[in-house]
């Protein structure tokens, strides 16, 4: 520190001196490296001479402070940037700014989803750039690229084709390309398909019909139409546990108290065997009375509702593939939850019900659950439990849909006080596309029954299954007179339609062909479980190959729904087997059965394509449960 001597003269006064101490100015900062182009990721270290200096720096073009972040350690530069800093230490002035600007090399990848391809087929092509401001193409393509994307291209020559990008930013440029080799094939077709007029039903999911186990036996319960839909391939199976009664005397039978006997535990498990083969997959509800809301509709006791579950859990367990989903049931009127005559509507009897069903079926098939509200108030918050669903069984029936949508529900058990009806029913339509939503009408209502406002309300929940006799009766006259009775039905759970196939390639043995299937979700309901496809070929009708196709290139689950569903090309390569025909006529089949194995064999449970041929023939065979997408000549 140095200090100065000043002398000043002033009129009328001598020999008078005053002194001033100057600070020196801290020293001006170093960097390592200093300004220029590096390879993303470079160290920048900082450092000053003088003794005891703390540095401060910014890396947002921003003057640095003492309030700016201090230096502890190197800077790791990953993009271009300025950086400015300055030293400051006890006893000196606060340095000048120093500056130092790094501008990072460009980097860029890409790739192709195929290298091999023939001329006509589709393929994709995926690049990113990193520390780059703009792209250009070249080569088999041109023109300027996003920074990073992907693009559908099609070969239209033979031969190899090289993409090239090239992108450029402050530290330069980069370059990357891939090659595809592209051949001529001997074979290129398409087939085109329109939507058919009534929705072919599906055990994965579909409406509803209404069976009462111990009075209607198939083929009653399976062979259940309505307005010009069906038969259902959907069962809403009720229980009654207080008896082997019809429902409309379940509720007079004296209160369960014990364990539920050996006979009837028997029929139970023969009762729904029996739907095997039948195509129907069951949605069934252990129900101990059947209302009407009073002290006669007696449940039972908690901890014999828990017993009785022990009992159960078997025989669903056993007919697994059969269950299209369990009501959570047992616990008060009509097994929906709300008006226990035990004290059962209350939380902590909720939680024990739930959990011990959780601890059989869960992964196994969806619990549904009568109000949103319970799940929130079991999970402790409003994310989605995985295979909890919702049964709303006042479906589009009044502004809340009978407290479905209410915070609070006393009755069932339930309040929520931090939630608005806006925000149960935003959990519900996320339910509804994660797990299950089904339900039926509850009440004539025409503000929500009305042909357009019921489309709306319905793509907002999913119904995946929905009564197909609506309660109460008028409602279905209600929906026709408005000219929307059938093809709201249609569109109830799951409906996928194929509008275009091609095929390209060389059809002979050891051949290879690209199959390109574009299919588009137009059911407010969606494909649930991971159904695996086989490309079946025939020849005289008879299989000549049979070829498993990955899930990863047909994942039926991706299709969404939606108001204008966006239509999906699943895109895959096929090698033929040596055995394959060298002459005649062939036709190319899409099976997708069931994933459940004893289903898988039965053409009834498999998954239909609700489309027409260009001959307006239906491109599902319900006796094989293939879908025929191609014909073609082998020469």
């Amino acid at each position: 520190m140095r200090t100065l001597f000043f002398l000043v003269c002033l009129a009328g006064a001598a020999g008078q001196s005053a002194s001033f101490t100057v600070a020196p100015q801290a020293a001006t900062r170093v960097f390592r490296p200093g300004t220029g182009v590096y390879a993303t990721g470079r160290k920048v270290i900082i450092s000053d001479r003088t003794s005891s200096a703390a540095i401060y720096h910014t890396i947002d073009a921003t003057k640095p402070t003492a309030s700016s972040s201090k230096y502890m350690a190197p800077i790791v530069a990953t993009s271009t940037e300025t950086i400015e800093a300055i030293a400051i230490a006890a006893g000196y002035a606060q340095s000048a700014t120093g500056k130092s600007i790094y501008a990072v090399e460009p980097t860029v990848l890409i790739s192709s989803s195929a290298t091999r391809v023939f001329v006509g087929q589709p393929f994709t092509l995926s690049w990113s750039s990193a520390n780059a401001g703009s792209c250009a193409s070249s080569g088999a393509w041109s023109g300027p690229r996003r920074l990073k994307a992907q693009l559908s291209v099609t070969a239209t020559t033979a031969g190899r084709l090289t993409y090239i990008i090239t992108c450029t930013g402050a530290g330069g440029t980069a370059s990357a390309e891939v090659t595809v080799t592209a051949a001529k094939p001997s074979l290129s077709m398409k087939s085109v398909f329109s939507p058919n007029g009534v929705t072919i039903s599906t055990s994965e999911g579909a409406p509803y019909a209404d069976c009462d186990f111990w009075d209607t036996y198939l083929p009653g319960c399976t062979g259940q139409s309505n307005f010009g839909y069906g038969p259902t391939k959907v069962v809403h199976l009720f229980i009654c546990l207080s008896g082997e009664v019809t429902l409309g005397s379940c509720s007079q039978e004296p209160e369960v108290t014990g364990p539920l006997s050996a006979d009837m535990l028997d029929k139970i498990d023969s009762g729904i065997a029996a739907y095997s083969g039948s195509g129907a997959r069951l949605l069934v509800r252990f129900i101990y009375n059947f209302g009407p809301i009073g002290p006669s509709a007696k449940d039972a006791p908690l901890d014999v509702i828990l017993d009785n579950i022990d009992q159960v859990a078997p025989i669903l367990l056993k007919n697994k593939d059969l269950v299209f989903a369990l009501e959570a049931g047992f616990i008060g009127t009509w097994g929906e939850w709300h008006d226990s005559t035990n004290g059962n509507d209350a939380a902590a009897a909720q939680k024990k019900v739930l959990d011990k069903e959780r601890s059989y079926f869960s992964g196994v098939f969806p619990i549904l659950v009568r109000d949103p509200g319970d799940i929130i108030q079991y999970a402790g918050d409003a994310t989605p439990v995985p295979g909890l669903g919702i049964h709303d069984d006042y479906y589009a029936s009044s502004p809340d849909d009978s407290l479905t949508w209410s915070p609070c529900d006393p009755d069932a058990g339930y309040c929520l006080s931090d939630y608005t009806q806006s925000e149960i029913e935003s959990y519900g339509s996320a339910v509804s596309t994660t797990t299950m939503f089904a339900g039926s009408f509850g009440a004539l209502y025409p503000a929500l029954q009305a042909c357009a406002a019921l489309a709306k309300f319905s793509y907002m929940y999913h119904p995946q299954s929905l009564q197909l006799s609506p309660y109460p009766a008028d409602i279905g006259p209600e929906l026709q007179n408005e000219g929307c009775a059938l093809s709201f039905y249609n569109m109830v759970g799951t409906r996928i339609e194929i509008q275009d196939a091609s095929i390209i390639g060389n059809p002979k043995p050891n051949g290879r062909l690209y199959v390109g299937l574009t299919m588009l979700n137009a059911g407010y309901g969606r494909v649930i479980r991971e159904r695996p496809a086989t490309l079946v070929f025939l020849s005289g009708g008879k299989p000549v190959a049979q070829i498993p196709i990955p899930i990863a290139s047909l994942d039926l689950r991706k299709l969404a729904s939606s108001a204008a569903p966006s239509p999906q090309t699943f895109g895959f390569d096929v090698t033929l087997p040596a055995s394959f025909p060298e002459t005649g006529t062939i036709s190319a089949n899409l099976s997708i059965p069931d994933p459940a194995s004893s289903l898988k064999p039965q053409a009834a449970y498999a998954l239909p394509l609700n489309s027409l041929d260009e001959q307006m023939k239906p491109v599902f065979n319900p006796t094989t449960g293939d879908n025929a997408i191609a014909t073609f000549g082998v020469q």
